[in-house]
């Protein structure tokens, strides 16, 4: 079965709200009106038994003159009958109703009830009046006919059942036009999204033509094709830059391949050939493991073998390895800690990847006879590591770029490096991030700091 469209269930929804707030009022209009009359019935019951127990307790029989002044009392209203009952005699009714209700009202279990008799129906008090004089309590009964108004009521019912079922089915087909015509503005939304491509992802909607409801849902499909915009840009730079990462040393390879072929040559120069193709090889082989190794952290693949370690440690180990290269450069290492413990979870041989890729930026990027200092401080719930060098100060444009993959802050030296392919950045974001920690760099004056941060393992 087909689901209803947004139009059908909003008409749907729209007809279902109107006749459930018609129908309850209809349902309090009859109770609140069956309330009113049966409260006025009961103000002129009270009223008119109240004077008949006056003029009984005036005399000490039924005589002719309390008879006519009784269907005096009766008679000046439509619609009463009364009778008066004395032990198991009845020693007065008005009209025959009267004598039908007596027996009738025997059974009635409360001094006010409502009593069918044929087809019409009464609505009477029953009044014990004491001291008759034959020694025996009196019983007054006292009805008003409410046929009329019954019927009346049966009338309205009637015409609240046609009414309501007509004002539905208005409702859902008045509801389905005009929703129509107030989702307009989703048809063109949709129509105009329609029309967007990949080749033109810098289309952007107006929201001045929306209604205010739907300025939010455009600004979020703006905002929507802005990083898709963005990312396909990413995108289409990354390949670019794989090709031409790639693209040197193949062009390497080829012609020293070439020159190699053009004559024949002794087993050294074939060898020498042979290990710059090697070298070559081996370059395109960690790029490659990199690229790897980031598009699995792209799918969630990374998964850390967390163990506890201490980061000092860990940054420790790092400098130990690069310490031989630093006094080449003239690069000290100045390594401070000031917390007693830097506990952390995470894999080591990650931790160390991280944290030797800004290392080595640092050697490379920085200026000779310098220092680089590695600060590890524990705040809170949180071991955070800064790698600080001196060097040329980072743009700020280019501080949000440094962790995009091929990203150099100086394009120069993108043509003929053959030791960086400007992927470290990257994968260091990943492995911290695989570890629910954060990195960020700053740089000014001269001195650029990388800074990332840990959850504390205790």
């Amino acid at each position: 079965m087909a689901r209803l469209s947004l139009r059908s269930r909003m008409a749907l929804l729209f007809m279902l709200v109107v006749t459930a707030v018609l129908g309850m009022a209809a349902v309090s209009f009859d109770y609140f009106c069956r309330l009113h009359f049966e409260h006025k019935d009961a103000q002129i019951l009270d009223a008119k038994t109240s004077v008949l127990e006056s003029i009984l307790r005036r005399g000490n029989d039924l005589n002719a003159d309390v008879v006519s002044e009784i269907n005096g009392l009766i008679d000046t209203s439509f619609g009463f009958a009364a009778a008066i009952v004395v032990g198991e005699r009845v020693v007065y009714s008005h009209h025959n109703p009267s004598q039908q209700l007596v027996s009738l009202i025997n059974n009635a279990q409360s001094d006010r009830w409502v009593i069918e008799v044929g087809p019409n129906r009464y609505s009477g008090l029953t009044t014990t009046l004491e001291g008759w004089p034959s020694g025996e309590d009196g019983v007054i009964h006292l009805a008003l006919d409410v046929t009329h108004r019954t019927h009346f009521f049966e009338m309205i019912r009637e015409w609240f059942i046609y009414t309501l079922i007509v004002s539905a089915f208005l409702s859902g087909a008045l509801g389905f036009i005009f929703i129509r015509k107030g989702l307009k503005p989703i048809k063109k939304l949709s129509k105009a999204s329609s029309t967007i491509t990949a080749n033109c992802l810098d289309t952007r909607i107006s929201n001045e033509s929306v209604p205010s409801e739907l300025h939010e849902l455009v600004d979020n499909f703006n905002a929507m094709l802005e990083r898709l915009d963005q990312s396909f840009l990413r995108l289409s730079g990354f390949s670019a830059d794989i090709a031409h990462e790639l693209r040197t040393p193949l062009n390497s390879m080829l012609t020293q391949t070439e020159v190699a072929l053009m004559k024949d040559r002794d087993s050294t120069d074939y060898k020498d050939i042979l290990f710059s193709t090697l070298e070559e090889l081996r370059r395109m082989a960690r790029m490659v493991d990199d690229m790897l190794f980031l598009a699995k952290a792209d799918n969630g693949m990374i998964a850390p073998d967390f163990e506890t370690h201490d980061l000092t440690k860990v940054a420790a180990s790092v400098v130990e390895f690069y310490e031989y290269a630093a006094e080449e450069k003239g690069i000290d290492f100045v390594l401070r800690c000031n917390a007693d413990h830097t506990w952390v979870k995470g894999d080591n041989s990650m931790l160390r990847r991280a944290i030797s890729n800004i290392v080595s930026n640092a050697m490379r990027y920085g200026d000779p006879e310098s220092s680089i200092a590695i600060d590890i401080a524990k705040t809170g719930q949180q071991v955070s590591l800064q790698i600080t060098n001196r060097g040329i100060t980072i743009p700020p444009e280019h501080l949000d770029k440094l962790f995009e993959r091929f990203h150099r802050v100086d394009s120069a030296r993108r043509e003929g490096s053959t030791l960086n392919a400007g992927l470290g950045m990257a994968i260091t974001r990943s492995i911290i991030e695989a570890h629910n920690g954060l990195i960020g760099c700053r740089s000014m004056d001269g001195y650029t700091t990388f800074e990332i941060k840990l959850p504390a393992s205790i």
